[in-house]
């Protein structure tokens, strides 16, 4: 286990009246604060077929791109984007998915938002999935079916290097209590959206893939609205004591995916 700091929403937000609202580096400091965790390695309980998107809400998928710029937003949207969608429906069974958006990310972002994610966090809010789904379907001239359902997924994929520096860590799922997320407010890019994150738990179990290769890609839970499924899978980037200077900076790409059952 590598022992590691992270930011996590003040607890203090779960009595307060307001959520509150975080979309820069200075309301994150203000509203979060760092514990120390330790971050388990999840490739043994993969190999023993102990993770998966309904058993601890994360997993590990091979995805041999055929991106050949991962700078060119109209490659990523060419080649990159339908082995995501590709990747969710096998993952899942879903009947279709749907893209939400992409970001990448590198060592030399162009702002706070384009940065490696520094606090614990759910990227949307269950109470949402419903109209936020609508809407997609709707931008892709779908008409949404009554009876439908809606997932959401997060896929993360380095490129160049492997990831050794700021790797991505996650909570089991079935370590986190309905009581530990709390709403807040992502204010980041002109923005006002409700999402959510955990309030610290020392029951929380963290979870990383070392060493991630190329042709690795994580795919968490965001948010799932089926009964009986796991609902949030909260994450974080953290600084790695195994990495350092000597290690290759960390470029990745992520999207979101909406899949619908």
């Amino acid at each position: 286990m590598i022992p590691a700091k992270v930011r996590y929403i003040n607890t203090e937000w779960k009595t307060r009246e307001k959520p509150p609202r975080i979309g820069s580096k200075e309301s994150r400091r203000e509203n979060t604060n760092y514990q120390d965790i330790l971050v388990r390695d999840a490739r043994p309980r993969l190999d023993r077929g102990e993770i998966g998107l309904e058993k601890t809400g994360f997993t590990l998928a091979t995805n041999n791109t055929s991106c050949s710029d991962f700078r060119n937003e109209n490659t990523i949207k060419s080649e990159y984007l339908p082995e995501m969608l590709d990747l969710i429906c096998r993952l899942t069974g879903a009947k279709a998915a749907y893209h939400y958006g992409f970001l990448v990310r590198t060592e030399k972002p162009v702002d706070f938002n384009d940065g490696y994610a520094r606090f614990v966090h759910c990227d949307y809010n269950v109470k949402r999935v419903v109209s936020m789904s609508h809407e997609v379907l709707r931008e892709n001239e779908v008409e949404p079916n009554r009876g439908d359902t809606y997932a959401w997924f997060n896929t993360w994929q380095p490129f160049d290097n492997p990831a050794i520096n700021n790797p991505l860590t996650f909570i089991d799922s079935t370590s986190l209590s309905k009581g530990d997320v709390i709403d807040y407010y992502y204010t980041g890019r002109g923005r006002d959206s409700l999402v959510a994150a955990p309030v610290y738990n020392p029951e929380h179990r963290w979870y990383y893939f070392p060493e991630m290769g190329l042709d690795e890609v994580i795919v968490l839970k965001q948010m799932d609205q089926r009964p009986g499924k796991l609902v949030y899978c909260p994450h974080t980037s953290f600084d790695n004591p195994l990495g350092g200077d000597i290690m290759p900076p960390r470029r990745s790409i992520e999207t979101r995916v909406v899949a619908v059952f």
